[in-house]
C-alpha cells in the first residue's frame, strides 16, 4: 500500500515539473544560454568584413599620386622656381624673352671654356662671324634639369639661325661644380667637347638627336 502511495506522489510530481513556461521566458531562458560548441554565424559578406578591419594606405581623399618622385623626370620648373630654368642665350649675357631670366656668370664661364675645345669645328675666316655668335642667333630652349647618377644637370642647345641642323650644340651642365660638357655639330662633323662620360653622351644623343645624313667623314663648309 505505500509504494502505491509513493509511486502516484512520484507520478504527481513529475506532471507538475513538465509544466510548460511561458513563451516569453523560455525567449528570455534561451538568449541566456548560449549553445556550447556551435560555431558563430557566418557574416553574409566575409570580403566586406575583411575589408573593414584593414586599414587603407591612404586616407580617404588623398591622392595615390603624392609619393615622391625624382627630381628632373616628371618636373620642369620655370624661371620662377629656378633661374637656370630659363634660356640659354640669356645665361650667356643674350636676350631676355622671359619675365626673370638673367645672366649667370658661371654659366658663362663654363660655356666659355667648352667652346675652347670647339675651335677645330669653327671656321678660319675673318668674313665668318666667331662660333660663339653663330651658335647664340638662333633658337633656344628653357633649361631642363636630368639626373645622371646622384647628380642634377641642366640640359640646354643652342644653334645658328637658320641652320640649326647642321650647326648646334648640345650641353649638359653642372651647377655645383660650374662644369659643362656638350655634342658640337659643324661643318658635318661631330665634336664632342669637355670630355663627356658614355652615359653623358648617351643622355646628349637621346635628349636631342642627330641626322645621321646631315654628317660626312670629312669636314665641310655648307653652312656658309
Amino acid at each position: 500500500m505505500k509504494v502505491r502511495i509513493f509511486g502516484v506522489s512520484l507520478l504527481v510530481g513529475l506532471l507538475l515539473g513538465c509544466k510548460q513556461v511561458p513563451a516569453g521566458d523560455a525567449e528570455g531562458v534561451a538568449s541566456a544560454v548560449p549553445a556550447a560548441g556551435l560555431p558563430a554565424k557566418a557574416s553574409a559578406d566575409p570580403v566586406a568584413e575583411i575589408e573593414d578591419t584593414e586599414s587603407s594606405p591612404y586616407e580617404e581623399g588623398d591622392p595615390e599620386g603624392d609619393a615622391p618622385t625624382p627630381a628632373a623626370f616628371d618636373h620642369e620648373p620655370g624661371c620662377e622656381e629656378d633661374p637656370l630654368a630659363t634660356y640659354f642665350f640669356t645665361l650667356v649675357g643674350g636676350n631676355t624673352v622671359d619675365n626673370c631670366g638673367r645672366a649667370d656668370p658661371k654659366v658663362t664661364a663654363a660655356f666659355d671654356e667648352l667652346l675652347k675645345e670647339a675651335a677645330e669645328g669653327d671656321i678660319a675666316d675673318p668674313q665668318v662671324p666667331p662660333q660663339r655668335d653663330r651658335l647664340l642667333s638662333g633658337p633656344s630652349a628653357p633649361g631642363v634639369p636630368k639626373m645622371l647618377g646622384s647628380e642634377t644637370w641642366w640640359f640646354y642647345t643652342a644653334c645658328q639661325a637658320h641652320q640649326c641642323d647642321t650647326q648646334q650644340l648640345a650641353m649638359l651642365y653642372q651647377p655645383q661644380h660650374a662644369r659643362m660638357v656638350g655634342r658640337l655639330v659643324s661643318r658635318c662633323k661631330v665634336w664632342w667637347l669637355g670630355s663627356p662620360t658614355a652615359e653623358q653622351r648617351a643622355l646628349i644623343d637621346e635628349a636631342k638627336p642627330v641626322d645621321p645624313a646631315l654628317l660626312s667623314d670629312e669636314p665641310c663648309d655648307e653652312e656658309l
